[in-house]
Protein backbone atom coordinates (compact mmCIF):
# COMPACT_ATOMS: atom_id res chain seq x y z
CA UNK A 1 0.00 0.00 0.00
CA UNK A 2 1.26 3.48 -0.92
CA UNK A 3 1.58 6.21 1.67
CA UNK A 4 -1.06 8.37 -0.03
CA UNK A 5 -3.57 5.47 0.00
CA UNK A 6 -2.97 4.88 3.69
CA UNK A 7 -3.37 8.59 4.46
CA UNK A 8 -6.74 8.57 2.67
CA UNK A 9 -7.79 5.49 4.66
CA UNK A 10 -6.82 7.22 7.92
CA UNK A 11 -9.24 10.06 7.22
CA UNK A 12 -11.96 7.77 5.87
CA UNK A 13 -11.98 5.87 9.18
CA UNK A 14 -12.91 8.94 11.25
CA UNK A 15 -16.05 8.26 13.26
CA UNK A 16 -16.04 4.51 12.58
CA UNK A 17 -14.34 2.46 15.30
CA UNK A 18 -14.24 -0.72 13.22
CA UNK A 19 -12.74 1.15 10.27
CA UNK A 20 -10.20 2.71 12.65
CA UNK A 21 -9.12 -0.75 13.79
CA UNK A 22 -8.73 -1.86 10.18
CA UNK A 23 -6.66 1.24 9.43
CA UNK A 24 -4.39 0.50 12.38
CA UNK A 25 -3.85 -3.00 11.01
CA UNK A 26 -2.95 -1.50 7.63
CA UNK A 27 -0.44 0.79 9.37
CA UNK A 28 1.04 -2.28 11.08
CA UNK A 29 1.46 -4.01 7.73
CA UNK A 30 2.84 -0.82 6.18
CA UNK A 31 5.60 -0.72 8.80
CA UNK A 32 6.08 -4.53 8.82
CA UNK A 33 4.78 -4.75 12.39
CA UNK A 34 3.03 -7.61 14.15
CA UNK A 35 0.42 -5.34 15.66
CA UNK A 36 -0.35 -1.87 16.90
CA UNK A 37 -1.94 -0.28 19.94
CA UNK A 38 -3.77 3.02 20.17
CA UNK A 39 -4.75 4.69 23.39
CA UNK A 40 -6.38 8.11 23.75
CA UNK A 41 -6.21 9.55 27.24
CA UNK A 42 -7.79 12.74 28.62
CA UNK A 43 -6.27 15.10 31.16
CA UNK A 44 -7.92 13.22 34.04
CA UNK A 45 -6.22 9.97 33.06
CA UNK A 46 -9.32 8.37 31.56
CA UNK A 47 -8.75 6.30 28.42
CA UNK A 48 -11.33 7.46 25.89
CA UNK A 49 -10.21 4.98 23.22
CA UNK A 50 -8.15 1.86 23.79
CA UNK A 51 -7.60 -0.68 21.04
CA UNK A 52 -4.92 -3.22 20.16
CA UNK A 53 -5.55 -4.59 16.65
CA UNK A 54 -3.57 -7.71 15.91
CA UNK A 55 -2.66 -8.45 19.53
CA UNK A 56 -4.28 -9.63 22.73
CA UNK A 57 -6.66 -6.82 23.91
CA UNK A 58 -5.42 -7.31 27.47
CA UNK A 59 -1.98 -6.03 26.49
CA UNK A 60 -2.86 -2.33 26.45
CA UNK A 61 -4.79 -2.54 29.72
CA UNK A 62 -1.91 -4.34 31.44
CA UNK A 63 0.63 -1.89 30.02
CA UNK A 64 -1.30 1.16 31.21
CA UNK A 65 -1.99 -0.22 34.69
CA UNK A 66 1.37 -1.76 35.57
CA UNK A 67 4.20 -0.83 33.22
CA UNK A 68 3.74 2.55 31.50
CA UNK A 69 5.04 4.58 34.45
CA UNK A 70 8.40 2.73 34.37
CA UNK A 71 8.78 2.62 30.59
CA UNK A 72 11.80 4.80 29.60
CA UNK A 73 10.25 5.30 26.17
CA UNK A 74 7.24 7.03 27.73
CA UNK A 75 9.47 9.60 29.46
CA UNK A 76 11.05 10.45 26.10
CA UNK A 77 7.64 10.67 24.41
CA UNK A 78 6.26 13.00 27.08
CA UNK A 79 9.27 15.31 26.73
CA UNK A 80 9.05 15.19 22.92
CA UNK A 81 5.37 15.08 21.94
CA UNK A 82 4.81 13.93 18.38
CA UNK A 83 8.27 12.38 18.00
CA UNK A 84 8.81 8.68 17.53
CA UNK A 85 10.99 6.65 19.85
CA UNK A 86 12.14 3.12 19.09
CA UNK A 87 13.56 0.45 21.39
CA UNK A 88 17.08 0.69 20.00
CA UNK A 89 17.15 4.43 20.76
CA UNK A 90 17.04 3.75 24.51
CA UNK A 91 20.23 4.91 26.26
CA UNK A 92 20.51 2.17 28.88
CA UNK A 93 19.83 -0.89 26.74
CA UNK A 94 21.01 -3.43 29.35
CA UNK A 95 18.64 -2.17 32.04
CA UNK A 96 15.77 -2.13 29.56
CA UNK A 97 16.50 -5.73 28.50
CA UNK A 98 16.19 -6.93 32.12
CA UNK A 99 13.16 -4.81 33.02
CA UNK A 100 9.78 -6.22 34.05
CA UNK A 101 8.28 -4.52 31.00
CA UNK A 102 10.33 -6.72 28.67
CA UNK A 103 10.33 -9.95 30.62
CA UNK A 104 6.85 -9.96 32.14
CA UNK A 105 4.84 -8.26 29.40
CA UNK A 106 6.44 -7.85 25.99
CA UNK A 107 7.96 -11.31 25.80
CA UNK A 108 4.74 -12.82 27.17
CA UNK A 109 2.85 -11.46 24.17
CA UNK A 110 5.57 -12.23 21.63
CA UNK A 111 6.43 -8.55 21.29
CA UNK A 112 10.02 -7.42 21.50
CA UNK A 113 10.65 -4.26 19.51
CA UNK A 114 8.43 -1.22 19.39
CA UNK A 115 8.27 2.32 18.14
CA UNK A 116 5.82 4.73 19.68
CA UNK A 117 4.75 8.36 19.78
CA UNK A 118 2.65 10.35 22.23
CA UNK A 119 0.60 12.75 20.11
CA UNK A 120 -1.36 15.76 21.40
CA UNK A 121 -4.60 15.48 19.42
CA UNK A 122 -7.11 17.82 21.06
CA UNK A 123 -7.67 19.99 24.13
CA UNK A 124 -6.85 17.80 27.10
CA UNK A 125 -6.31 14.67 25.00
CA UNK A 126 -3.21 12.78 23.92
CA UNK A 127 -2.94 9.67 21.77
CA UNK A 128 -0.38 6.94 22.31
CA UNK A 129 0.31 5.11 19.06
CA UNK A 130 2.67 2.16 19.27
CA UNK A 131 3.80 -0.34 16.61
CA UNK A 132 5.22 -3.69 17.75
CA UNK A 133 7.13 -6.58 16.23
CA UNK A 134 8.55 -9.91 17.44
CA UNK A 135 12.18 -10.62 18.37
CA UNK A 136 12.71 -12.73 15.26
CA UNK A 137 11.73 -9.78 13.05
CA UNK A 138 14.56 -7.62 14.38
CA UNK A 139 14.68 -3.93 15.18
CA UNK A 140 12.83 -1.32 13.18
CA UNK A 141 14.90 0.17 10.38
CA UNK A 142 15.29 3.90 9.80
CA UNK A 143 13.08 3.53 6.71
CA UNK A 144 10.26 1.99 8.76
CA UNK A 145 10.57 4.70 11.39
CA UNK A 146 10.41 7.35 8.66
CA UNK A 147 7.28 5.69 7.24
CA UNK A 148 5.43 6.03 10.53
CA UNK A 149 6.83 9.54 11.09
CA UNK A 150 5.14 10.69 7.87
CA UNK A 151 1.81 9.38 9.15
CA UNK A 152 1.93 11.06 12.58
CA UNK A 153 0.48 14.47 11.48
CA UNK A 154 -2.40 12.71 9.72
CA UNK A 155 -3.07 10.46 12.70
CA UNK A 156 -3.15 13.52 14.95
CA UNK A 157 -5.76 15.28 12.80
CA UNK A 158 -7.86 12.16 12.23
CA UNK A 159 -7.94 11.12 15.90
CA UNK A 160 -8.82 14.69 16.90
CA UNK A 161 -11.78 14.58 14.51
CA UNK A 162 -12.69 11.12 15.80
CA UNK A 163 -12.82 12.43 19.38
CA UNK A 164 -14.85 15.50 18.43
CA UNK A 165 -17.34 13.36 16.55
CA UNK A 166 -17.62 11.11 19.59
CA UNK A 167 -18.35 14.16 21.73
CA UNK A 168 -21.05 15.24 19.28
CA UNK A 169 -22.67 11.82 19.35
CA UNK A 170 -22.61 11.95 23.15
CA UNK A 171 -24.21 15.39 23.16
CA UNK A 172 -26.93 14.34 20.73
CA UNK A 173 -27.63 11.18 22.67
CA UNK A 174 -28.10 13.19 25.86
CA UNK A 175 -30.13 16.04 24.35
CA UNK A 176 -33.45 14.28 24.86
CA UNK A 177 -32.49 13.69 28.50
CA UNK A 178 -31.59 17.38 28.86
CA UNK A 179 -34.91 18.42 27.32
CA UNK A 180 -36.71 16.13 29.76
CA UNK A 181 -35.09 17.95 32.70
CA UNK A 182 -36.23 21.42 31.64
CA UNK A 183 -38.95 22.85 33.85
CA UNK A 184 -40.45 24.97 31.06
CA UNK A 185 -42.47 23.27 28.27
CA UNK A 186 -40.15 22.19 25.43
CA UNK A 187 -41.23 20.53 22.18
CA UNK A 188 -39.13 19.12 19.34
CA UNK A 189 -40.81 19.30 15.92
CA UNK A 190 -39.96 18.80 12.28
CA UNK A 191 -40.23 21.58 9.69
CA UNK A 192 -44.00 21.06 9.35
CA UNK A 193 -44.62 21.23 13.10
CA UNK A 194 -45.00 17.44 13.44
CA UNK A 195 -44.27 16.57 17.08
CA UNK A 196 -41.13 14.45 17.57
CA UNK A 197 -40.53 14.75 21.30
CA UNK A 198 -41.83 16.69 24.30
CA UNK A 199 -40.68 16.91 27.88
CA UNK A 200 -43.18 16.37 30.71
CA UNK A 201 -44.09 20.06 30.89
CA UNK A 202 -44.51 20.13 27.11
CA UNK A 203 -46.85 17.13 27.19
CA UNK A 204 -48.93 18.79 29.93
CA UNK A 205 -49.09 22.01 27.92
CA UNK A 206 -50.41 20.12 24.91
CA UNK A 207 -52.97 18.22 27.00
CA UNK A 208 -54.21 21.44 28.60
CA UNK A 209 -54.28 23.18 25.20
CA UNK A 210 -54.04 26.60 26.84
CA UNK A 211 -51.65 27.99 24.26
CA UNK A 212 -50.70 25.05 22.03
CA UNK A 213 -52.64 22.02 20.85
CA UNK A 214 -51.89 18.82 18.98
CA UNK A 215 -53.85 18.41 15.73
CA UNK A 216 -53.22 15.31 13.61
CA UNK A 217 -49.87 14.92 15.30
CA UNK A 218 -48.83 18.52 14.53
CA UNK A 219 -48.21 21.25 17.10
CA UNK A 220 -50.49 24.23 16.45
CA UNK A 221 -51.58 27.38 18.35
CA UNK A 222 -54.79 26.97 20.39
CA UNK A 223 -56.32 29.78 18.37
CA UNK A 224 -56.71 28.86 14.70
CA UNK A 225 -56.39 32.55 13.87
CA UNK A 226 -52.71 32.30 14.85
CA UNK A 227 -51.94 29.22 12.74
CA UNK A 228 -50.52 31.20 9.81
CA UNK A 229 -48.38 33.31 12.13
CA UNK A 230 -47.08 30.10 13.70
CA UNK A 231 -46.24 28.65 10.27
CA UNK A 232 -44.46 31.87 9.30
CA UNK A 233 -42.50 31.92 12.58
CA UNK A 234 -41.41 28.31 12.17
CA UNK A 235 -40.39 28.95 8.57
CA UNK A 236 -38.43 32.06 9.61
CA UNK A 237 -36.49 30.10 12.24
CA UNK A 238 -35.57 27.41 9.71
CA UNK A 239 -34.75 29.80 6.86
CA UNK A 240 -31.16 29.99 5.60
CA UNK A 241 -31.79 33.40 4.05
CA UNK A 242 -29.74 35.30 6.61
CA UNK A 243 -27.01 37.84 5.95
CA UNK A 244 -24.81 36.77 8.84
CA UNK A 245 -25.01 34.49 11.84
CA UNK A 246 -25.07 37.49 14.18
CA UNK A 247 -28.05 38.97 12.32
CA UNK A 248 -30.09 35.75 12.57
CA UNK A 249 -33.39 36.53 14.32
CA UNK A 250 -34.58 34.61 17.31
CA UNK A 251 -38.00 33.71 15.85
CA UNK A 252 -40.80 34.16 18.38
CA UNK A 253 -44.47 35.05 18.70
CA UNK A 254 -47.01 35.86 21.40
CA UNK A 255 -49.70 33.30 22.12
CA UNK A 256 -52.97 33.95 23.95
CA UNK A 257 -55.07 31.58 26.03
CA UNK A 258 -58.88 31.70 26.24
CA UNK A 259 -58.76 34.41 28.91
CA UNK A 260 -56.34 36.66 27.07
CA UNK A 261 -53.23 35.76 29.09
CA UNK A 262 -50.07 35.89 27.01
CA UNK A 263 -47.13 33.54 26.63
CA UNK A 264 -44.07 33.74 24.38
CA UNK A 265 -43.22 30.94 21.99
CA UNK A 266 -39.52 30.93 21.04
CA UNK A 267 -38.65 28.83 17.98
CA UNK A 268 -35.05 27.81 17.42
CA UNK A 269 -33.65 25.79 14.54
CA UNK A 270 -31.60 22.67 15.29
CA UNK A 271 -29.10 23.16 12.48
CA UNK A 272 -26.38 20.58 12.69
CA UNK A 273 -28.32 18.67 15.37
CA UNK A 274 -31.13 17.10 13.35
CA UNK A 275 -30.51 13.40 13.93
CA UNK A 276 -31.01 12.37 17.53
CA UNK A 277 -29.81 9.02 18.73
CA UNK A 278 -32.84 6.82 19.17
CA UNK A 279 -35.23 9.59 18.15
CA UNK A 280 -36.94 10.55 14.88
CA UNK A 281 -35.59 13.55 13.03
CA UNK A 282 -36.36 16.98 14.47
CA UNK A 283 -35.74 20.36 12.86
CA UNK A 284 -36.70 22.86 15.55
CA UNK A 285 -37.18 23.26 19.28
CA UNK A 286 -40.13 25.21 20.71
CA UNK A 287 -39.80 26.89 24.11
CA UNK A 288 -43.10 28.01 25.66
CA UNK A 289 -42.53 30.73 28.25
CA UNK A 290 -45.66 31.66 30.18
CA UNK A 291 -45.87 35.15 31.65
CA UNK A 292 -45.90 33.73 35.19
CA UNK A 293 -42.80 31.64 34.49
CA UNK A 294 -40.40 34.36 33.40
CA UNK A 295 -38.78 34.18 36.82
CA UNK A 296 -37.23 30.93 35.55
CA UNK A 297 -34.77 33.08 33.60
CA UNK A 298 -32.45 33.49 36.57
CA UNK A 299 -30.19 36.52 36.08
CA UNK A 300 -27.69 35.77 38.89
CA UNK A 301 -27.41 32.21 37.63
CA UNK A 302 -26.67 33.43 34.09
CA UNK A 303 -23.90 35.65 35.39
CA UNK A 304 -22.46 32.94 37.63
CA UNK A 305 -22.54 30.12 35.06
CA UNK A 306 -21.12 32.05 32.11
CA UNK A 307 -19.31 34.97 33.74
CA UNK A 308 -21.45 37.56 31.93
CA UNK A 309 -21.21 41.31 32.41
CA UNK A 310 -24.42 43.20 33.31
CA UNK A 311 -24.73 44.41 29.70
CA UNK A 312 -24.26 40.89 28.32
CA UNK A 313 -26.77 39.53 30.83
CA UNK A 314 -29.34 42.14 29.79
CA UNK A 315 -28.87 41.22 26.13
CA UNK A 316 -29.17 37.51 26.99
CA UNK A 317 -32.45 38.12 28.82
CA UNK A 318 -33.94 39.97 25.84
CA UNK A 319 -32.81 37.25 23.42
CA UNK A 320 -34.35 34.55 25.61
CA UNK A 321 -37.60 36.53 25.67
CA UNK A 322 -37.73 36.35 21.88
CA UNK A 323 -36.54 39.86 21.00
CA UNK A 324 -34.56 40.45 17.80
CA UNK A 325 -31.40 42.55 17.70
CA UNK A 326 -33.31 45.28 15.89
CA UNK A 327 -36.00 45.34 18.57
CA UNK A 328 -33.43 45.35 21.37
CA UNK A 329 -31.55 48.19 19.66
CA UNK A 330 -34.70 50.31 19.55
CA UNK A 331 -35.75 49.39 23.10
CA UNK A 332 -32.35 50.16 24.70
CA UNK A 333 -31.32 52.98 22.32
CA UNK A 334 -28.07 51.16 21.55
CA UNK A 335 -26.42 50.85 18.15
CA UNK A 336 -26.58 47.48 16.46
CA UNK A 337 -22.76 47.47 16.31
CA UNK A 338 -22.64 47.67 20.11
CA UNK A 339 -25.12 44.83 20.38
CA UNK A 340 -23.16 42.75 17.85
CA UNK A 341 -20.05 43.20 19.97
CA UNK A 342 -21.93 42.06 23.07
CA UNK A 343 -23.41 39.14 21.11
CA UNK A 344 -19.94 38.10 19.97
CA UNK A 345 -18.81 38.06 23.59
CA UNK A 346 -21.85 35.93 24.50
CA UNK A 347 -20.87 33.46 21.77
CA UNK A 348 -17.32 33.26 23.12
CA UNK A 349 -18.36 32.78 26.75
CA UNK A 350 -21.00 30.16 26.00
CA UNK A 351 -19.10 28.30 23.27
CA UNK A 352 -21.88 28.84 20.72
CA UNK A 353 -21.87 30.39 17.26
CA UNK A 354 -25.53 30.99 16.41
CA UNK A 355 -28.35 32.78 18.18
CA UNK A 356 -30.46 29.62 18.00
CA UNK A 357 -27.84 27.61 19.90
CA UNK A 358 -27.21 30.50 22.30
CA UNK A 359 -30.88 30.90 23.27
CA UNK A 360 -31.35 27.14 23.64
CA UNK A 361 -28.29 26.97 25.91
CA UNK A 362 -29.39 29.98 28.00
CA UNK A 363 -32.87 28.55 28.44
CA UNK A 364 -31.40 25.18 29.41
CA UNK A 365 -28.99 26.73 31.88
CA UNK A 366 -31.55 28.90 33.63
CA UNK A 367 -34.64 26.70 33.65
CA UNK A 368 -33.28 23.18 34.04
CA UNK A 369 -34.37 21.38 37.20
CA UNK A 370 -31.28 20.42 39.18
CA UNK A 371 -31.69 17.30 41.26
Amino acid sequence: MKTVDLVNQIYESVGDSEALDETLLQIAQFTESRGTQLGVIDKTGHWAIATVPGLDPELLDAYVKDYAADDPRMAFSIRNPGRLVACHQITDRATFEHSALVNDLLDKYGVRFAMAALIPVDQGYSALCCLMRARRDGQYSHDQINRLSRLIPHLRRAISLHIRLGRLESQLTSLDALVDRLAAPVLLVDKTGLLRHANTAGQEALRGAEYLALRNGHVRPRSMRQEQRFADTLAAALSDDQATVAEAPSASMRLLDGEGHAAILVVQALRGQANFSGMPQADAVLFLIRSDEKALINTPRLQMVFGLTPAETRLAEYLVSGESLMGISERLHLSRETLKTQLGSLFDKTGTNRQSKLVALLLSSTSVSIA
